[in-house]
């Protein structure tokens, strides 16, 4: 289709319409603001061209800033309305960053929209995708231009393809948002679940916000709520659409609420219950030991674990933290082609800057860790801790890794229950 496509036709006649999507915050339960997503119309038979097709074109042509800044007068001129009925709303509005050059950024043209259409610069969210950066001296003008006059600023993408951290830190954005690939199917996979925290818990370090796009299911809302997003985006509240047409996200939202809420509850439930059977197999491996001297603690530490087949390892260590027995394993939890990157530790490690020791030398009696990637397996895993007192009198740390179920829980209740044992 695009062949026959004449942008420079498309961007003199202004056959560009821009849709709407909103972003809610389902912690508080409202809309906080839309994102303007621009289509094309085609002169033949008014059929709409994907943003992705207009840009390609304009590229091959060397019209891409006219066109971006077709596309934002077009978003402006729309949001103007918007804007009039919901002022607290937030704009937020895509910046082609290959386009930043030393001669545009001092136009002053996003300045000037937003004045000529009675829009607040702090309703202004200017996205920048990283991955688009040219000029990064040009970049960073335009960032501190704007940042000035009260706009604010988003990174895109966030996660995806060849994206840097450095650019927070260089940027600073006020909103981070998170590429959809790391999103989609999120509940279902750990590893995301850990990008994604470790990507909220930056951003409220450094004050900023997060969004969570391409939200497809209510699954995935929730485990994004668990992880800290702060804002989520997707086809599951609404889909891009013209402004008149957006559709209502009060019934999508209510949901997730009440679904969060009930998740909530189960939680607690499910923390007292895991608490327990965690705390009964603390109680009776310790009970297990004091039959034995410290000389035989490593046959007494195989002898139970194969009573318990949801232990992985089992150590013991004194109590300055350094490895008195060796590490029993669970001989089939260690995959065939890990065996030679992951290797329990040896008698004599140290372990005395472990999450799992430093609480126990502290005053704590027991403490459990949050779930991570075991060097012993490679598997997903959890290090209960607690202390203990061998046959002949020796004080010591018994420790127990615990296999996690790949979907045994949702994030939320393994942070709390982390946080309830430590």
């Amino acid at each position: 289709m695009s062949h026959s496509l004449d942008i420079e036709a498309i961007i003199a006649h202004r056959r560009l319409v821009a849709h709407f999507q909103p972003l809610v915050s389902a912690r508080r339960g409202m809309v906080i603001g839309f994102e303007a997503l621009s289509r094309g119309l085609s002169d033949t038979d008014n059929a709409t061209i994907t943003p992705d097709t207009l840009f390609a074109l304009a590229s091959r042509q060397g019209m891409s800033l006219q066109l971006d800044r077709a596309c934002r007068e077009t978003a402006f001129a729309a949001f103007a309305a918007m804007h009039a009925a919901h002022p607290e709303a937030l704009l937020f509005l895509n910046v082609d960053a290959s386009v930043l050059t030393e001669a545009v950024v001092g136009s002053g043209h996003i300045e000037s929209l937003a004045q000529r259409h009675g829009v607040p610069a702090a309703n202004v969210v200017l996205e920048i995708i990283e991955s688009q950066v040219q000029d990064t001296a040009a970049l960073m003008r335009f960032i501190r231009r704007y940042r000035e006059r009260g706009f604010l600023i988003a990174l895109d993408d966030v996660g995806a393809g060849h994206s840097n951290l450095e650019r927070i830190a260089s940027i600073k954005p006020e909103v981070i948002k998170i590429d959809r690939y790391l999103i989609s199917n999120i509940h279902n996979e750990f590893h995301k679940q850990e990008v994604v925290k470790a990507l909220s818990a930056l951003a409220r370090r450094i004050g900023a916000m997060t969004v969570a796009e391409g939200v497809e299911c209510r699954e995935e809302a929730l485990c994004l709520m668990d992880a800290g997003a702060d804002v989520l985006q997707g086809f599951h509240f609404a889909r891009p659409a013209l402004p008149h047409r957006i559709q209502d996200v009060t019934e999508p939202l209510r949901s997730i609420i009440a679904a969060y809420k009930e998740h909530s509850l189960e939680r607690y439930e499910h923390m007292k219950r895991s608490n327990e059977e965690f705390q009964e197999l603390v109680g009776r491996t310790r009970e297990h030991l004091r039959g034995y001297p410290m000389a035989d603690f490593t046959h007494a530490l195989l002898e139970h674990l194969l009573a318990f087949p949801q232990l992985e390892c089992a150590y013991v260590l004194s109590e300055e933290g350094t490895q008195i027995t060796d590490t029993v394993c669970n001989p089939f939890s260690i995959q065939e082609n890990k065996r030679f990157i992951y290797q329990p530790a040896r008698r004599g490690t140290d372990h005395s800057l472990k999450e799992y020791f430093l609480p126990i030398q502290s005053g704590v009696d027991t403490c459990m860790t949050q779930p991570y990637i075991s060097q012993a397996s490679g598997n997903r895993c959890i290090t209960l801790a607690a202390r203990c007192i061998s046959a002949d009198g020796v004080a010591c740390v018994l420790c127990l890794d615990v296999m996690q179920e790949e979907h045994a829980l949702p994030l939320f209740i393994r942070e709390e229950l982390a946080n309830a044992c430590c």
